[in-house]
């Protein structure tokens, strides 16, 4: 019987692999990416202000091209947030402190060499596998987060008239 598990776990394991670690758009379950409408400032400010009625707030701000630029190397335009609800972070860290290493949030923006701008993020539902979490209310919690994200990321599609 532990042979059969232990098979069971190295396919479920490679096949989690490969998804993960596709190229191109297809970035399996482990990534959410949109494409926007907008340059990377106002993608930027327009999912900060999305993300503030549900108490997200906006912890840091790295602008990653310049600080190649500061060791003299080039980057295309990419931008890092760090965000975080202070409320939920707090009861996921309590599920499981290992956590810690997503929380805060981060969303990555970067345009293309097309000029295509670009958010992606850690899809949280990923997080229970991850970090093991099985405890209901903390499955429902990072389902709120990834509902969070994801009506968020409306924010940076023009609307349709």
């Amino acid at each position: 019987m532990k042979r059969n598990s232990l098979f069971y776990f190295t396919l479920l394991s490679g096949i989690l692999l490969l998804s993960a670690c596709s190229g191109g758009k297809d970035r399996g379950t482990f990534l959410k990416e949109h494409t926007s409408d907008y340059n990377i400032t106002e993608s930027a400010r327009r999912i900060v202000e999305a993300l503030a009625p549900k108490n997200y707030h906006l912890l840091q701000r790295i602008d990653q091209e310049k600080r190649a630029a500061a060791v003299e190397m080039y980057l295309k335009p990419t931008l890092t947030l760090e965000i975080d609800n202070p409320k939920i972070t707090a009861k996921l860290l309590d599920c499981n402190p290992t956590m810690s290493v997503d929380l805060p949030l981060r969303i990555g923006f970067y345009n293309e060499l097309n000029g295509s701008t670009h958010l992606v993020y850690t899809n949280p539902e990923y997080w229970s596998l991850k970090h093991n979490i099985r405890d209901k209310t903390c499955i429902q919690l990072i389902n709120l987060m990834a509902r969070d994200l994801d009506i968020a990321s409306d924010a940076i599609k023009k609307s349709k008239k």
